[in-house]
């Protein structure tokens, strides 16, 4: 069996993020989509350069022309709600592997990521403060890089969060697949993913983890009353992490294949005293 050794998922989160929701010198132009179209719904494009990083702060459905490559820090703010981003199978990454967030996501309601690729970020989709925001169709690829005091590769991250749902991505060769924090966050779907870790077992750290926000002590108040069903997760040290403050979160129908063992924390469900529930999940060992 292998040994893996697990950090505990907790990373800073340094609130640089505050100075993206401004314009930006630079900033990729957004025109309409089509004439006969509402002004609301419209194109992004690159202007060609590279390194430009795309910022919404309007309502309206937004669709990618070109893939999108920085040159650091953050890929796509969204600061607007009602917004429908569609990557339109392009993909967006970085020339600084292991930093910034592909998409993030600010203080926002009601906002749709779909259909498209991100890579290399240390997070490729990041929620913050935010509901009902749905990610969906993506096909997240890490660069299988090696924890660094925490992970250095997340595929999606809720951070104080609500009504989420997250269904339908394929994530891989990542450190932590998705990373729920935060005792806002609450309500939140996350069903039918496929996350499996990457080639080096020891770089594999968790497919889901629960934790408090940034900052907080391990039993601090963390996410409640989610639903995670019918994900598939492989190749972790752990398939999921929940810690003492994550409280009536139900897992069920899921199917899991690590190297250590399908909970890293059983006491925090029913089956060990815990409130969290646990049901009808298939778990192997591989060896």
């Amino acid at each position: 069996m292998h040994s893996v050794k697990i950090a505990r998922c907790l990373i800073l989160i340094i609130p640089a993020f505050i100075a993206l929701l401004a314009p930006i010198s630079g900033q990729a132009q957004i025109n309409d989509l089509q004439d006969n179209l509402p002004s609301a719904s419209s194109v992004m494009q690159e202007r060609g350069e590279r390194g430009f990083q795309l910022v919404i702060s309007q309502p309206g459905y937004y669709s990618l022309r070109r893939d999108i490559r920085v040159q650091n820090g953050d890929g796509i703010v969204i600061s607007a709600s009602n917004v429908t981003l569609d990557l339109g199978g392009h993909t967006v990454t970085t020339q600084s592997p292991g930093t910034g967030r592909g998409i993030f996501v600010s203080g926002a309601s009601n906002v749709a990521i779909k259909n498209g690729k991100l890579t290399g970020f240390q997070t490729n989709v990041m929620v913050l403060n935010s509901a009902n925001v749905t990610a969906e169709h993506l096909q997240i690829s890490g660069l299988g890089l090696a924890p660094a005091g925490g992970p250095s590769e997340i595929g999606i991250q809720l951070l104080n969060t609500r009504s989420a749902r997250i269904n339908d991505n394929t994530i891989h060769s990542v450190n932590l697949g998705i990373f729920v924090r935060g005792g806002q966050s609450t309500g939140n779907r996350i069903f039918k993913n496929i996350v499996v870790g990457g080639a080096v077992a020891g770089n594999n750290l968790l497919g889901i983890c629960y934790n408090p926000a940034p900052g907080g002590a391990a039993d601090d108040p963390g996410p409640s009353g989610d639903n995670i069903y019918n994900n598939h997760i492989a190749r972790f040290g752990f398939a999921v992490s929940i810690s003492a403050g994550s409280l009536g979160n139900i897992f069920n129908e899921n199917t899991f294949a690590s190297f250590n063992g399908p909970y890293r924390d059983p006491q925090a469900f029913t089956q060990g005293g815990g409130t969290n529930l646990a049901d009808g999940n298939l778990s192997t060992i591989i060896q």
